[in-house]
């Protein structure tokens, strides 16, 4: 089965998001001529670290572990509350990888702030 993974062009996103809460962002993609970009068939991976050259992982979501959820021309993270109050609260970078007809592209690079949340449960 053929994929558009060759049509995603590459996206920076910046974001900022707490440690209390659900992580839930996502990306649409759309053509020029503005028609939805189907992202059946590509799976995603995605890492985020303190800066890009640490080796320690801070976060890792994938398709594989449902943490990234792909619907039509969308991707979104689903990253639960118990996971984000484990990360301490600081910037960070993350890329996130498509994989498609045996192809492997970055696809989106970005910074993520990570605030403290003041609710505690």
């Amino acid at each position: 089965m053929s994929t558009n993974i060759r049509l995603m062009p590459v996206v920076q996103l910046d974001m900022e998001i707490l440690t209390n809460e659900d992580w839930i962002d996502g990306l649409a993609y759309i053509d020029p001529s503005s028609n939805p970009i189907d992202l059946t068939g590509i799976s995603f991976d995605m890492e985020m670290r303190m800066v890009a050259s640490d080796a320690t992982v801070v976060l890792k979501a994938s398709t594989a572990a449902n943490l990234i959820r792909v619907s039509g021309n969308t991707w979104q993270f689903l990253i639960p509350a118990d996971t984000m109050i484990l990360i301490p609260p600081a910037s960070y970078v993350f890329d996130m990888l498509g994989v498609g007809d045996g192809l492997t592209r970055n696809l989106v690079q970005g910074t993520v702030t990570v605030a403290q949340g003041v609710t505690r449960e």
